[in-house]
C-alpha cells in the first residue's frame, strides 16, 4: 500500500471525526440547560419505565412457575397420581430414543383415557421434557412435516 493511499484513508478519517465533533460540540453549547434537563429527565423515565416492565415480567414469570407446580401438585395427589408420579420418574431419564417406552407408559397407564385438564396437564410435562431434550441434542424444537407441505 501506498503512501499516498494511508495518507488519504488517514484524512478521510480525520474529515469524518471533525465533522461530527464540531456539530456536537456545538449542539451541546447551543441546547440550553432547561432543554437538556428535560432529556435526562425523559430518559431517567424511560429507564425506569423499562425496570418496571422487567420487574413486572419477573413477577408474572414467578406467579406463573408457583400456579405450574400447584397444578403438577395436583396431578400427582389426584387419582391418576401414580401413573404421574411414572411418567415423571421417566422423563427425568428419558433419552431422544426412549419415544417408544414413552408411549407404552402413557398407554399402559390409562393416562389418554383421563379428563381434559388431566390429559393437558401430562401433555404440558411431555412437552417440556421433549423440547428440553431437543434443545440440548441442537435440534429444532418442533419437527413438524405439515411444515414441508407449505413451503
Amino acid at each position: 500500500m501506498s503512501i499516498a493511499k494511508i495518507f488519504e484513508g488517514y484524512i478521510r478519517q480525520q474529515q469524518k471525526l471533525s465533522r461530527s465533533d464540531a456539530f456536537i460540540g456545538f449542539a451541546e453549547r447551543q441546547t440550553p440547560a432547561v432543554v437538556k434537563a428535560r432529556h435526562r429527565a425523559a430518559e431517567k423515565r424511560h429507564e425506569k419505565a423499562k425496570e418496571k416492565a422487567l420487574r413486572e415480567r419477573d413477577d408474572l414469570f414467578q406467579l406463573w412457575r408457583q400456579w405450574r407446580r400447584e397444578r403438577i401438585e395436583t396431578l400427582l395427589a389426584g387419582p391418576y397420581g401414580a401413573e404421574a408420579q411414572a411418567l415423571l420418574a421417566l422423563l427425568q431419564t428419558v433419552s431422544l430414543d426412549d419415544g417408544p417406552r414413552l408411549i407404552e407408559l402413557v398407554r399402559a397407564g390409562n393416562l389418554q383415557h383421563t379428563d381434559p385438564d388431566t390429559r393437558f396437564e401430562i401433555l404440558s410435562l411431555i412437552n417440556t421434557a421433549i423440547t428440553t431434550l431437543r434443545e440440548r441434542a441442537g435440534l429444532p424444537l418442533f419437527d413438524d412435516a405439515l411444515r414441508e407441505m407449505f413451503r
